[in-house]
């Protein structure tokens, strides 16, 4: 073990000694004055006057000097220790707000030093930036006793943030950390260790998890929200104090800009990926517009593992890469090959999305939470206790573009050791954006397992049964969904704003093998050319994007049809009345529980062959 944690807990005591007994200098107030950059929840800052908090659904009460509970989740202790809620008390504006921020800050500035949790810097990085950025609100009209112990306070947890980085914490939450210090900082330029201490730090940060095309380690979008936002408060506190940028921090905030755009879709929010949420469009356009004037979109994000295919209104972003590495895999899906589909500020197809409940949390990081294809009894990967990943399967991808269409080929192996074979994928989104088209396959399969692939669909689409497809119905569009397998409508349960919503899925499964082959109906061809087009045949184009487009002979069919002998329509909500409501606490269980068409015996059968699916855009 490195000298450096052997004298960790020594060197942690000595840094949260308090200044105002002894010979250093505590200034009176800050040198500047800092301010949040974003907005509040006065509804937030209301229960918190009356002593309440409701944090992911779970009503608490605020009990007096209380900062830790080990009944309490990692997330709410994250948020009441990280003072972030200074802003909805702020928003709130009221002059019990801002006696209650003042009371609520006192009691923890009077804790005795040994008491105060501190071992996280980037909690303490948090609430050192958040009592800063609201210092105006609850502070500047404050006795100078109070203000005498902040400052003390602001000293004391800094140099505990020096003491404790860069081993403690990884990812964003470093870089809350170093904020929280270069506020410090600014704030308190006659003591430069901290500014010097973050300045020996932040290269480090920066360069160990942001990949060159601007995207996040952990590949998760809203980790990259999470960085931007980090970058953006860095860049406006060194601005304020007219220090110079650091190149490294001004390059991160470039490059990451970029992608964390490409990673939205057209209403603004995040795509769900790898424990993501949609997170407030509205306050992701104010973090991009704050880290960087410019606005343009990521056209490509290879080191992320994330491909965008773009064309007219649609826009499809699919996972392409093997999960985050090793210590930074907390937030890996198994959802490689997923994808997700929208049409103008719509979305259609989604991944279920992410929770912080213990349950839902580790069900949600499985193949069945996304539209993609599973296997039952069957994990692309293995998750251990502690939330990290285990063999993680290679994934390959290969995206070509033609006159504005996309070809998008992709493999992973992590069917492949338990005899499930190489899951291969194909997309193909037409140059107009009306037709999304797909092959879903199994290569070299020696266990005779029956594939399922889901297509969650988002809350606001409605399906209708027709005797061409299954017809998608959003507020300004109808898309009609057509396979070569058997499809079914199931429920399912969409965690991509924060709650859990019953919605959809189209469920698809190769036809029984009892089933007469003429029976099944095959998709009609188009009658595009363009559509048709192998661009392999054709010249070199500089639209490619990786080396091959996928093979013509391997391309799904473009499916034709008309609706117009339908049935009634069918919306999440009355569905879940037939059916039955999802249960309102048990999350879905893992992978290991099979669609009832996977329980079919296969045996003595031969691996089912490619299934097809088209998305064509009927009405608008």
């Amino acid at each position: 073990m490195p000298l450096r944690r052997w004298t960790r807990a020594p060197r942690l005591a000595y840094a949260m000694r308090n200044p105002l007994g002894g010979f250093a200098r505590v200034p009176a107030a800050p040198a500047v004055v800092l301010r949040d950059l974003w907005p509040g929840n006065a509804t937030v800052g209301e229960k918190l006057v009356r002593n309440r908090t409701e944090f992911d659904g779970v009503p608490r009460s605020l009990q007096s000097g209380i900062w830790d509970d080990p009944a309490w989740p990692a997330p709410y202790r994250r948020w009441l220790q990280g003072f972030g809620w200074l802003q909805d008390l702020r928003e709130l504006g009221a002059e019990s707000a801002r006696i209650k921020a003042r009371t609520l800050v006192a009691h923890w500035t009077r804790l005795p030093a040994a008491e105060r949790a501190v071992t996280d810097p980037s909690i303490t990085g948090a609430r050192l930036s958040a009592w800063l950025g609201c210092y105006e609100f609850f502070a500047a009209s404050a006795d100078d006793v109070f203000r005498q112990n902040l400052m003390a306070s602001l000293m004391m947890e800094a140099r505990s943030i020096i003491v404790l980085m860069p081993d403690a914490v990884y990812g964003w939450q470093a870089l809350c950390a170093l904020k929280g210090l270069l506020a410090v900082a600014v704030s308190i330029p006659d003591y430069p260790e901290f500014l010097t201490g973050y300045l020996r730090l932040i290269d480090e940060v920066i360069t160990s998890q942001i990949l060159p095309d601007g995207g996040h380690i952990t590949r998760s979008p809203e980790d990259l929200f999470l960085t931007v936002k980090e970058l953006a408060e860095m860049l406006y506190i060194l601005q304020v104090a007219r220090l110079p940028l650091p190149t490294t921090l001004v390059d991160a905030a470039n490059r990451t800009a970029p992608a964390l755009r490409a990673l939205r879709h057209a209403d603004g929010g995040l795509a769900l990926f790898n424990g993501s949420t949609e997170c407030d469009p509205q306050l992701v356009e104010l973090v991009l517009n704050r880290a960087s004037r410019s606005r343009v979109v990521a056209a490509g994000l290879p080191e992320s593992g994330f491909a965008r295919l773009s064309s007219g209104r649609a826009l499809l972003i699919a996972d392409a890469a093997s999960p985050a590495p090793a210590g930074f895999d907390h937030t890996a899906h198994a959802g490689m090959l997923s994808f997700e589909f929208s049409s103008g500020r719509q979305r259609l197809i989604v991944n279920c999305g992410a929770s912080r409940q213990k349950g839902w949390a580790e069900a949600l990081r499985y193949p069945a939470a996304h539209s993609v294809l599973e296997l039952a009894g069957m994990s692309p990967m293995t998750f251990e206790s502690n939330g990290t990943t285990n063999w993680p399967p290679q994934v390959s991808r290969t995206h070509a573009t033609q006159d504005g269409a996309h070809w998008l080929d992709m493999t992973h192996n992590g069917y492949e050791s338990q005899g499930g074979g190489l899951y291969h994928r194909q997309l193909y989104l037409g140059k107009d954006g009306r037709t999304l088209r797909g092959e879903e396959k199994l290569e070299g399969a020696t266990l005779a397992r029956t594939p399922c692939i889901r297509f969650h669909l988002h809350p606001d689409i409605m399906v209708e049964p027709t005797e061409n497809g299954h017809l998608l119905h959003s507020e300004e569009e109808s898309w009609l969904f057509q396979s070569d397998g058997q499809v079914r409508v199931e429920e399912s349960v969409y965690l991509g704003q924060g709650r859990r919503i019953t919605t959809l899925q189209l469920v698809l499964t190769p036809p029984a093998p009892s089933q007469d082959e003429d029976a099944t109906t095959p998709l009609p061809q188009t009658d595009s050319a363009e559509e048709n087009t192998d661009p392999a045949q054709q010249d070199a184009s500089p639209g490619t994007v990786q080396e091959q487009p996928p093979s013509a002979g391997s391309r799904p069919d473009v499916p034709v049809g008309t609706a117009e002998q339908a049935t009634p329509l069918s919306s999440p909500s009355d569905t879940a009345e037939r059916m039955g409501a999802l249960p309102s606490t048990a999350p879905p269980k893992p992978a290991t529980t099979a669609h009832p068409a996977l329980l079919h015996s296969r045996i003595g059968q031969p691996p089912p062959g490619p299934i097809h699916w088209a998305l064509t855009l009927i009405s608008e």
